[in-house]
């Protein structure tokens, strides 16, 4: 089974950009699982994700009832920051595209949010506090990852 690990997120405005950061951080962890990241939304992921089997999304998300640094496993179809788009298609709607036109896309296996405040000013590094909590967010994605790929294949 063919598996992608895909961080999203806006590598300019700070926390936004937390699921690019943490990809790179499990990059290499899990055996045939190729890792990968996009400040993409359109239809320039379905590059991305094509003729992969399934996939795991890891984004950003703001929730005022969750601290930041927070880890939340939405369901399909959920919305993390870069899932949606006010401009064009969302991400089920792409994939959904992708499948209507042959191409074999995967199955959406889980989503991550990691939340964060509610401002994400200009800056290619994390706030400090998502630095400092940034270890702990890839051990328990890298955990959650591990259970998921284990229940797939055995």
């Amino acid at each position: 089974m063919k598996t992608l690990i895909l961080g999203m997120g806006n590598p300019i405005l700070s926390d936004d950009g937390v699921g690019l950061h943490v990809a790179r951080a499990l990059d290499g962890r899990f055996a045939g699982t190729d890792v990968r990241t996009s400040a993409l939304i359109g239809l320039g992921l379905l590059d991305i994700v094509a003729d992969y089997d399934q996939v795991f999304v890891i984004d950003a998300i703001q929730d005022g009832s969750r601290l930041p640094g927070t880890v939340v496993k939405l369901a399909a179809g959920e919305g993390a920051l870069h899932l949606f788009s006010s401009h064009g298609m969302h991400f089920f709607e792409i994939l959904q595209l992708g499948k209507d036109a042959g191409i074999m896309v995967p199955e959406v296996a889980g989503i991550y949010g990691v939340v964060i405040g509610p401002e994400c000013p200009f800056g290619e590094g994390l706030s400090p506090l998502l630095a400092r909590l940034q270890a702990g967010i890839v051990r328990q994605i890298g955990e959650e990852l591990g259970r998921g790929l284990k229940s797939m294949t055995g």
